[in-house]
């Protein structure tokens, strides 16, 4: 079942986007991939699955960004309640939350998936009758 989470304000993306020459060869890296609809649809349908290798890629590319500006997850009930929170431009403290909370890890995990793929490879595809927030 698809549950659709708010975006994230366009001002809000802005403020905490570090761009280095790690992002700058991030996106070159995966600019390959950005006509991939199959490798979001792998993700979201299984994103504790076994992957395909172009799926590994991707995920160890995302992965490998430095910890600054970078979305990950924060279990905030256990093992009820989860949240995506985004590191400051230092990577030393936690800068903003996302405004949604989440009931299963999966659904946190597709969550930054999706921001982390807008960050570095562009638009989401869509797929009939979904949005893409």
């Amino acid at each position: 079942m698809a549950t659709n989470y708010p975006p994230l304000s366009s001002s809000s993306q802005s403020v905490c986007s570090p761009e280095s020459a790690g992002t700058a060869a991030a996106r070159s890296a995966l600019a390959r991939f950005a006509a991939r609809p199959d490798l979001v649809r792998e993700f979201l349908d299984a994103p504790f699955g076994r992957h395909s290798a172009d799926l590994r890629f991707v995920l160890d590319v995302m992965r490998s960004q430095p910890t600054a500006g970078k979305w990950f997850t924060i279990m905030t009930k256990p093992y009820r309640e989860w949240r995506a929170a985004r590191w400051s431009l230092d990577g030393l403290y936690v800068a903003e939350m996302a405004p949604a909370n989440f009931q299963s890890r999966e659904d946190v995990e597709r969550w930054v998936f999706k921001q982390r793929w807008r960050h570095l490879v562009g638009t989401l595809p869509k797929r009939e009758g979904e949005d893409n927030a």
